[in-house]
């Protein structure tokens, strides 16, 4: 954990409202396909590369420009942006810059918030372990892995 500069602040975001798409042909899901999407949480990361070296953010990233602000970088580059659906119990991994891996684990949720447990490792060494709550259709935002000439941001937002 030393080499790892563990910050971790909330990004209060807000979003408009949810809205139904239309039934498609064939009938209305049966009730237990229902319960079962309604059971899940979509985690949403952006890997950012944050950098002295460049001074441009990309427009994907307006809507976190206030949070951004706050890390003094004069410079944020998308560069992905992995999903997952997850039910409580399941986890994702996802490939990191730098020969590292991210796993988000959905440990449960409510109608409020959902708890998700972020782990960072390169190859056996765990460079973050840690268990968040994140706003109904919220961002929580970590920062620290060294990259390149910055560092990498990894905003995560859970839909539901």
């Amino acid at each position: 954990m030393s080499r790892f500069l563990a910050t971790l602040f909330l990004a209060a975001m807000t979003s408009a409202p949810v809205v139904a798409a239309p039934a498609r042909s064939g009938g209305a899901p049966a009730a237990g396909q229902r319960a079962d999407a309604a059971d899940r949480v979509t985690i949403e990361v952006q890997v950012v590369h944050a950098s002295d070296s460049f001074d441009t953010t990309d427009p994907e990233l307006k809507p976190l420009a206030t949070s951004l602000k706050y890390l003094k970088f004069k410079g944020y580059k998308l560069l992905s942006a992995p999903s997952a659906a997850l039910k409580p119990g399941q986890e994702s991994s996802f490939p990191l810059e730098g020969n590292r891996t991210l796993t988000v684990k959905l440990v449960d949720h409510d109608d409020a918030r959902a708890r998700v447990r972020v782990a960072i490792a390169k190859g056996d060494e765990k460079l973050l372990d840690s268990t968040v709550s994140i706003n109904r259709d919220g961002t929580f935002i970590v920062a620290g892995p060294k990259f390149k000439d910055g560092i990498l941001v990894l905003p995560l937002r859970a839909r539901f």
